[in-house]
């Protein structure tokens, strides 16, 4: 009995033992997998924050050999661990002979490894400003473009005038030419950027107004409500009410632009009385004049305006730049509390910039902006990224003794789209389309095709995106709207579309968007945005094409639709232009590509299989030629050796349609080693024995 009881204590014991250590694996596991799900979650909301350190030493001159060691930063109070650390010299400091530094190379511009770029903004008030003002500014912008830009600086254009209120004529862009070909014209004629143009186009096309009546409203930004303040107030007070609100918002919008923006302002600036009033005796001839002096304190909705514009500009760093273009002689003539040199020095100094005095030193001036500007630290440490839009404080200090710190004051988080003001959905929207690398979301990219297909009136470029409905899901997921954008060779906007589409209930994978225009002979570039009205999340295409003068004899070739072997896929056709809907209603992609949808799908991708076969759908025009035979031929042209390889093309239908021939092919890819290659088609014409030929960039896999 003993033995039997010892026996079953042992099984007691042993099940005990094995129950606890499942169980224990188990609570082990459940906790490992939380852990990890929090951890893989901390990893998702994990960001890096980047900050803009400028180090100078006493006397103003740039410090340029600091190390990461040298500098502690904290967030908020924390200090923080210095992840990354990058050095730009853009330009060597102009010193004088006793300050010159020992010699640094310049650090040589690397934009794979670049973590951020300079921004400006070029800003011309026309408000308060005189003609030889307005002249000189142009001159000293025109100088900065040319003499102080580096190739990775990022510019726009403002301007300010009593008509329009505050103009945007250019969001933050690196085409440097387009922002000369804006500056050129200001001051001479109104002044017309892409982004005011895309702004007003947008809108008539919300809208659906008339074109007149956009033109009237093409502005970012609303005029002013005349009520906020009394009618029997003075012009210029509204003027000045009227500019520090609309900067205000201005800066607001700016918040989330990461780093310095460094505004270069040309004003003769707001006359401080007007603002902060006189504080001594002073005779001044005005209805409410005292006696024959004053003492006046100013006005104090306009010096709480004012006050919170420099507040505002300084927490989304922005930084002024004034250049003064009053004349030399009124600044001397005149007492300079009823001029605006001191509201400048004010703007200036509360921001971290400088005053300029003397628009006609502006060569001087602007070197030493670039002085300031051109050589800084980029510090980076990782944060948990909160979507609250609450302000942090960030304070940077140097561990060497001597040296003087300007460094960004602080940063807001993200905060959800639903939250952003009308102001800030706007540049948003200007950035998505406009700019190559935006900077308020990285948008998810799609294949965009660009094929010139005619020199018909009705159509002759048509534009192909696949979009691939599963990888853009969480963007398409309610009120979406979709715009297409093409610029010509000057990046005009030569046509913008813009509406809503429901593409969450479309079934499969992929659905291929398509639009026809008609646009005279040059070079465009195109774009389709795909964006979320509700979370502001985007996707975006991009392509290039190019449509030909019309020949009076021969053949011309246009570049062929690639097909793949896709069953009923979804086609979504594009909003015609206004002014020829009804000719563009009846049109679809089989009017000018002959295939069947049913069986085939447009490639767009940039990549051919290897031994496989391709099937296409060739066009080509005929000019002044009775019973033209064509022959269609195609190569491969290896990029590294030149070799050209020459491809079967077998021709699976001819069809006729007017003076076009449209030819459905397979075309043979052979078993090629991987590589870049260049596929070559070619149509020539038998009877005037003229051909005609196009290229496409293409990988091999």
């Amino acid at each position: 009995m003993k033995i039997k009881k010892c026996i079953f204590l042992f099984l007691i014991i042993f099940l005990s033992l094995s129950f606890f250590k499942i169980i224990s694996e188990k609570i082990f596991a459940k906790v490992q997998t939380q852990t990890d799900k929090t951890q893989l979650r901390h990893e998702v909301v994990v960001t890096l924050k980047l900050v803009q350190v400028y180090v100078t030493d006493k006397k103003g001159n740039p410090i340029l050999d600091l190390t990461k060691d040298d500098f502690v930063i904290y967030d908020n109070g924390k200090k923080q661990d210095i992840t990354e650390f990058e050095k730009y010299v853009l330009s060597f400091p102009s010193l004088e002979a006793e300050d010159k530094l020992k010699i640094i190379k310049e650090t040589p511009l690397q934009p794979d490894r670049e973590l951020m770029s300079r921004k400006f903004f070029l800003f011309f008030d026309f408000a308060y400003n005189n003609a030889k003002g307005i002249i000189k500014a142009r001159e000293a912008a025109l100088h900065f473009i040319d003499t102080q830009l580096q190739p990775s600086d990022k510019v726009g254009v403002l301007s300010f005038s009593s008509l329009k209120s505050l103009t945007l004529h250019e969001y933050l862009t690196t085409n440097h030419q387009k922002i000369r070909q804006i500056v050129e014209k200001s001051g001479i004629k109104e002044i017309t950027g892409r982004a005011e143009n895309f702004e007003a186009e947008y809108w008539q096309a919300v809208a659906d107004e008339n074109p007149k009546d956009a033109s009237k409203a093409g502005w970012v930004f609303d005029k002013p409500d005349p009520g906020i303040i009394s009618r029997q107030r003075k012009e210029s007070l509204v003027q000045i009410l009227n500019f520090t609100q609309k900067m205000i918002e201005l800066a607001k919008a700016m918040r989330y632009t990461p780093g310095h923006k460094y505004i270069i302002l040309f004003s003769s600036g707001v006359p401080y009385t007007l603002v902060y009033g006189i504080q001594s005796p002073y005779r001044y001839q005005e209805k409410y004049e005292i006696g024959e002096n004053i003492q006046s304190w100013g006005e104090t909705l306009l010096k709480q305006r004012y006050e919170e514009m420099l507040k505002e500009l300084s927490a989304s760093n922005c930084a002024i730049y004034a250049l003064d273009t009053e004349e030399a002689r009124i600044t001397l003539e005149a007492d300079l509390r009823m001029t605006g040199a001191f509201s400048l020095e004010k703007m200036a100094s509360e921001t971290g910039g400088k005053y300029f005095g003397n628009i006609n030193k502006y060569e001087k001036h602007l070197e030493k902006i670039q002085n300031l500007t051109g050589s800084y630290y980029v510090l980076g440490y990782y944060i948990d990224e909160k979507w609250d839009g609450a302000y942090h404080k960030i304070k940077v200090e140097v561990k060497r003794p001597g040296c003087k710190v300007h460094a960004q004051k602080g940063y807001f988080n993200s905060k959800p789209f639903s939250e952003y003001s009308q102001l800030e959905k706007q540049l948003h929207l200007v950035d998505l389309a406009l700019s190559e690398k935006p900077l308020f979301l990285t948008p998810l990219r799609f294949p965009l095709a660009t094929l010139s297909c005619s020199v018909d009136k009705e159509a002759n470029l048509c534009l192909i995106a696949k979009i691939p409905l599963e990888k853009i899901q969480e963007i398409l997921e309610g009120k979406v709207e979709i715009i297409s954008l093409i610029f010509d060779s000057a990046e005009n906007i030569v046509d913008l579309r813009r509406g809503e589409a429901n593409f969450s209930q479309l079934p499969g994978e992929n659905a291929y968007y398509y639009s026809l225009f008609s646009l005279p002979p040059g070079s465009y570039k195109c774009r389709l945005v795909i964006r979320n009205l509700e979370t502001g999340r985007g996707a975006v295409g991009s392509s290039s094409a190019t449509i030909l003068e019309t020949k009076k004899k021969g053949i011309e070739l246009y570049p062929p639709l690639l097909l793949s072997p896709e069953k009923n896929a979804i086609y979504v056709k594009g909003l015609p232009p206004k002014k020829s809907a009804q000719r563009f209603a009846s049109l679809s992609l089989t009017d000018y590509f002959h295939y069947d949808t049913t069986q085939y799908s447009p490639y767009i991708d940039d990549s051919l299989q290897r031994n496989s076969t391709v099937p296409a759908v060739v066009v080509c025009s005929i000019f002044d030629i009775s019973a033209p035979e064509v022959e269609i031929s195609a190569s491969l042209i290896e990029k590294s050796s030149g070799e050209t390889i020459p491809l079967t093309v077998s021709v699976l239908s001819d069809a006729k349609k007017k003076d076009k021939h449209i030819f459905f092919i397979h075309i043979q890819i052979r078993a090629l080693p991987q590589g870049e290659y260049a596929l070559n088609l070619v149509a020539k014409e038998k009877t005037s024995q003229t051909e005609s030929q196009v290229t496409k960039i293409f990988k091999i896999k």
